[in-house]
């Protein structure tokens, strides 16, 4: 889905702000500053690395085991009058050939931990591309509140300027005149409501982007809400989200674990081989070495054995219902977020619609009572309710992007450069 080109329409200038210094940000600049920035992300990358790490090192088992060792030393014993000295040094080796599976057990269950950092990994950066879009239309939202108030504000002072002129005429009561004086102070309280949300933002917005600035910022872009598609079965889409990731990631953990827990009943073989020379002087010349085979069995470990497989299997059990239950949890996490979005965008249609109409009124109320065809009640009332229904429409359009988001973010949509399985695997 474009989710940025739905929200970064063109460039637009942000006219209500034209106050120099101020930083001009687009949704694809804070999204790759939260990619940069962001300590979450950067910690669930460190995982990544972490796992990856582990999971290589679990391969070792496979190959052969070597070390190098030397020796120097003197021995007297009681009652002799002389000392004897000896000095060695050689190398030798250890093959596993077969252990019980543990050593694949190994691997996989490495493999399962990375799997896990990956899905969290995928989540971070779902959730934090969430905080940076909610943020971004939060702020829109608030330029946006400002130059509405603005408006009202103009709008209200017209009006009792109009007000003025009728009641300094006879044509209107005092009551009126107080009335309409006391709906400019509101709307100036609404313009200075407005400003300070923009600063409060600002600074959600460069939290989100992991930013220690103070510096104001201008969002640059525009809220138009864009219709959902076509609903359906939302089965297909629970696979690909972390949470479930994580979840199956846990099954197959347990897997393993059940997989190295049976292993210790089976005997281990192994090769083992060296080489040596040694002497009673440096550098010695006597020639040894050694290659063979070796068998380990331990039959009776206390019973240790059969608890870690019951143990193990138990924990296979409980891992394979909370599969399910993510399962369950995300497809209806999914659905509610999808009907979320569907009813935001049918709600902001609605609202426009409203807003068409009042406007219209509007014009013809004030006609009416300029010409003292309607009474100042009624044109007071349809005046209050052209300003309702156009935060009423600004309010519903923030409203559906931050729902789109919301929806995209169920599915687990990450929108931050740089980040994801594809820079995990240049690090490999």
């Amino acid at each position: 889905m474009k989710s940025t080109s739905r929200i970064v329409i063109g460039i637009l200038a942000v006219a209500a702000f034209p106050a120099l210094g101020q930083d001009v940000l687009t949704l694809s600049d804070c999204l790759s500053m939260a990619g940069r920035n962001n300590p979450s992300v950067a910690a669930a990358q460190a995982s990544v690395d972490k796992a990856g790490f582990d999971r290589r090192g679990a391969y070792s088992d496979f190959l052969p085991q070597l070390s190098a060792n030397a020796q120097s030393g003197k021995q007297k014993s009681d009652g002799e009058a002389s000392s004897t000295e000896s000095d060695s040094y050689g190398v030798s080796a250890k093959q596993t050939l077969y252990a019980g599976g543990k050593n694949r057990a190994a691997v996989r269950k490495s493999t399962a931990a990375f799997d896990a950092a990956e899905a969290q990994r995928a989540g971070v950066g779902a959730q934090v591309t969430y905080e940076v879009r909610q943020s971004f239309a939060e702020l829109l939202f608030a330029q946006e509140q400002i130059r509405l108030a603005r408006e009202i504000e103009k709008r209200q002072r017209d009006n009792l300027a109009m007000i003025e002129l009728r009641y300094e005429g006879g044509r209107e009561n005092k009551g009126a005149l107080l009335r309409m004086q006391a709906v400019v102070r509101e709307a100036q309280f609404g313009t200075a409501q407005a400003e300070r949300n923009l600063r409060v933002f600002q600074r959600q917005l460069l939290k989100a982007m992991g930013s220690e600035s103070k510096a104001a910022v201008t969002a640059q872009g525009e809220l138009k809400p864009v219709a959902p598609g076509r609903g359906g079965d939302f089965s297909g889409l629970v696979e690909g989200t972390p949470e479930y990731r994580q979840a199956l990631a846990g099954f197959q953990s347990a897997q393993a674990a059940l997989a190295s827990a049976r292993s210790q009943n089976y005997p281990e073989l192994s090769a083992n081989a060296s080489a040596s020379r040694g002497g009673e002087s440096w550098m010695p010349e006597r020639d040894e070495w050694f290659v063979g085979l070796s068998l380990s069995y331990p039959f009776f470990p206390g019973g240790r054995n059969l608890m870690d497989v019951r143990s193990a299997r138990a924990e296979l059990r409980r891992s394979e219902e909370s599969l399910a239950a993510t399962g369950a949890e995300t497809g209806l996490s999914l659905e509610k977020a999808f009907a979320d979005y569907e009813e935001a965008f049918g709600q902001t249609e609605v609202e426009t619609r409203y807003l068409e109409a009042a406007k219209v009124r509007a014009e013809i109320s004030r006609t009416q009572y300029d010409s003292g065809l309607t009474t100042f009640e009624e044109w007071d009332r349809i005046e209050n309710e052209l300003i309702a229904r156009q935060k009423s429409e600004l309010n519903g359009r923030k409203a559906v992007v931050v729902a789109e988001a919301a929806w995209e973010k169920a599915q687990g949509l990450n929108l931050l450069p740089e980040s994801g399985p594809d820079r995990a695997d240049r690090k490999k």
